[in-house]
């Protein structure tokens, strides 16, 4: 009997082992993206794989040198179908994925290719057209320090575009200069283009503001706070869109800097007054794509 049960032990021992083996062998999965910038305000990058049922961490990242390789269980990494990127808040102990997804892409055999297109849509129809004006005021000769996303003719929005996923925001950007260079003002983030946007900091609200996104850069002294000592004259500035993550560390309605999703760019062509609207171009080409591949 003594024999019988040394023989047993040993028999389940070899299983443990064995067993053990299985559920520790890991495999590799490889990212290599190209397009992304480095996160401000502690916010972090999150690589993920999904199985269609489970969304598993291959971990986080904050630069943006690739390739970058992860370890996983061998068993979560074979069953995978589709891979993601997402943009976490710095300092969170949360295990779930944010909604702020990034790229993702399915794994045809061992290889994915991961773009916005899955969670943002196309943006082949995005259109932009905005005026210059500055209707805060009561003051008639600084028009050139302001502009909103709308046609004033027909009283329509001069923005079209898509609708956006939970986790996201549009913000409108101008580039002026200032004291220690270029700087990027906010107009103010939003989600409906036929609205106003959340925020007017530079604005003076003696009189309303169109009830389109847009901004009056006149507030002088809250321009100064950013470095800008005198009223920009935004003809000839360079003006975006981007796509920002909600979430991103400041208490106030618009960002600190722009995000890496820009659909939308244009230059300030035609003065305040002005028939004839300023437009704005599809700038898709310089979204963040990348290819994930698996061993």
């Amino acid at each position: 009997m003594k024999k019988i049960n040394l023989l047993l032990l040993a028999v389940l021992a070899i299983f443990a082992s064995c067993s053990g083996d299985d559920t520790v062998a890991r495999s590799t999965v490889t990212i290599d993206i190209s397009g992304l910038e480095r996160l401000e305000n502690g916010a972090e990058y999150q690589a993920w794989i999904s199985n269609g049922a489970e969304v598993i961490s291959l971990g986080r990242f904050t630069d943006v040198n690739f390739p970058k390789s992860f370890e996983a269980l061998t068993g979560d990494v074979e069953g995978a179908t589709q891979f993601l990127l997402s943009v976490e808040p710095g300092n969170d102990s949360s295990t779930e994925i944010s909604q702020s997804i990034l790229l993702s892409g399915d794994f045809v055999g061992n290889a994915a290719t991961v773009d916005v297109s899955q969670n943002f849509g196309s943006y082949t129809s995005a259109s932009g057209q905005f005026v210059l004006q500055t209707p805060t005021d009561n003051v008639s000769t600084n028009e050139n320090s302001g502009l909103y996303w709308y046609v004033p003719a027909t009283g329509q929005p001069g923005l079209k575009l898509p609708t956006l996923p939970a986790g996201w925001k549009y913000e409108g950007w101008v580039t002026v200069p200032g004291a220690s260079g270029d700087v990027d003002l906010s107009t103010g983030r939003f989600t409906n283009v036929n609205n106003a946007d959340e925020s007017d900091p530079f604005s003076l609200n003696i009189n309303p503001a169109p009830d389109f996104p847009g901004e009056d850069f006149i507030n002088e002294n809250v321009l100064s706070a950013y470095g800008v000592n005198t009223l920009p004259n935004l003809v000839g500035k360079q003006v975006f869109i981007t796509i920002q993550p909600i979430f991103d560390n400041t208490s106030s309605s618009s960002s600190i800097s722009p995000f890496v999703l820009r659909p939308l760019v244009g230059t300030v062509t035609q003065e305040a007054g002005s028939s004839v609207t300023n437009t704005m171009q599809i700038n898709t080409a310089s979204f963040p794509v990348g290819r994930v591949t698996r061993d």
